[in-house]
């Protein structure tokens, strides 16, 4: 029988269990018009949301000379603005309650570990009514530490009541493999969410890289089997 039977399986949240880029893309394209800046589209957009807000903003606004405080206000006007616009055509990707399905049926735990803010990803998860919901939260706000640090993974294993080395942490940045490598826990690459075209996932060290969501019951087995 093996030791390190994966027991809990960790997600981030944005472009790994939700795609959320339509309403925040439409969120800043609303704060770029108010602001007199050119809109972005989405495609564009998408490639910097798992990066974080500002740094959707930064990008989107790459050329025009723009100060720290006047970043710091954009942002905060770009969260409000958010919060108006949190849950219009966000959607969890396809397979994803198949899985949750999986992991409920074989005693496997489930959580999220993201750098999204509580009251977002909170709302969000609140208003998706997942049949099987996450067993722990932990948001970027809830340490005073976020990713790339391995603490916020470290601190969902413990609220799971599971060893790091018996976790799976799955995202779609480079972060999220060094959080998770550095937690020592195993993970996975979701090359279906927010990545660039530049980047080569192949190289950030993850375990295994995964089309789609259902891939990971293929892992899960091959791990636990």
């Amino acid at each position: 029988m093996k030791n390190n039977k994966i027991k809990s399986l960790l997600f981030d949240f944005d472009g790994t269990v939700a795609d959320t880029s339509s309403d925040m893309i439409k969120s800043l394209n609303i704060l770029l018009n108010e602001e007199g800046f050119s809109t972005i589209d989405e495609k564009f957009g998408k490639n910097f949301i798992s990066k974080g807000a500002m740094a959707l903003i930064e990008n989107s606004l790459k050329g025009y000379q723009i100060d720290v405080d006047r970043r710091k206000d954009l942002l905060n006007r770009f969260l409000d603005i958010y919060k108006e616009n949190l849950f219009l055509n966000t959607y969890v990707y396809e397979g994803l309650e198949e899985v949750l399905d999986f992991l409920y049926i074989n005693g496997i735990k489930w959580g999220i570990v993201t750098n999204k803010s509580s009251y977002f990803v909170n709302t969000i998860i609140d208003k998706i009514k997942f049949k099987i919901p996450p067993q722990c939260v932990v948001a970027g706000d809830t340490l005073n530490i976020k990713k790339p640090s391995p603490k916020p993974l470290l601190h969902a294993a413990k609220l799971l009541n599971c060893e790091p080395e018996k976790c799976l942490y799955i995202g779609d940045d480079q972060r999220d493999v060094e959080a998770g490598k550095a937690a020592g826990m195993k993970t996975i690459v979701s090359s279906y969410g927010f990545i660039l075209p530049s980047d080569n996932i192949k190289k950030w060290g993850a375990n295994y890289i995964i089309k789609e969501p259902i891939d990971i019951l293929k892992i899960i087995a091959d791990i636990n089997d």
